[in-house]
């Protein structure tokens, strides 16, 4: 647990409802979550427990039914839905299992569609698109489409789009299901690395030993409540 303790995120007595016509779907019931600085955490589960459910509302993908979710301090519930895409724009990068990028761009220009909305300058944003690359091992593919690369070179793409605007948090949602085991290791150990060199706070939803083995913390979820939470001794 990072030693200054400083919360970055904030879940206070939520709830997610989902309507299916006359039908109403419980997906999180009264959770409570407070998410350090520099934490390297899971989110763990079977199918069905909530645990994507919890990393969309953290992300500001969705809304709860109840309770409150603070980012940084700050309410998202008193947030307009303008001020929220700059929240996730400006605080959060995502990660997804399925990749996620753009097909028609390649490796350079989806790391830097984030950048374009900051009115980053041309130049700026050519030497940050660069570093990032560079720093997840992918810059000699900087001009190929995502179709032109293996699984686990997009998803490193993927994760240099998720730090390009140097977020405090990153948010990856099985981000090792479509990846061999050996190609998996490697992205974690990757994730692991950026983690302790920029103490970005790094939350997973997965049900991979793997990502459980290598988190600082892990929450475990069924039936859409917390049911244990394990901290790992230093």
């Amino acid at each position: 647990m990072p030693v200054d303790r400083q919360a970055v995120i904030k879940v206070e007595n939520v709830s997610k409802e989902y309507a299916f016509g006359k039908q109403t779907l419980l997906a999180l019931k009264d959770i409570d979550l407070t998410v350090f600085r520099g934490e390297f955490l899971a989110l763990a589960g079977p199918s069905g427990s909530g645990k994507s459910t919890l990393l969309n509302l953290i992300g500001c993908i969705d809304t709860p039914s109840s309770g409150s979710i603070s980012i940084d301090g700050d309410k998202i519930a008193d947030k307009t839905p303008n001020q929220l895409a700059d929240l996730r724009a400006s605080k959060i990068g995502f990660v997804f299992q399925t990749f996620n990028l753009l097909p028609v761009l390649t490796a350079f220009e989806n790391v830097e569609y984030p950048l374009l909305r900051f009115r980053v300058n041309r130049a700026r944003r050519r030497e940050r698109v660069n570093r990032y690359l560079r720093l997840v091992g992918v810059d000699k593919f900087a001009k190929q489409r995502p179709n032109q690369l293996s699984g686990g070179q997009r998803q490193r793409v993927a994760i240099a789009r998720a730090l390009i605007t140097g977020p405090r948090i990153i948010l990856a949602d099985e981000p090792t299901a479509n990846l061999d085991h050996r190609t998996g290791d490697s992205i974690l150990k990757l994730m692991k690395q950026l983690n302790t060199e920029t103490d970005t706070t790094f939350v997973f939803s997965t049900h991979d030993p793997r990502v459980m083995e290598m988190a600082g913390r892990i929450i475990k979820l069924h039936d859409g409540g917390i049911i244990h939470s394990d901290e790992k001794a230093a």
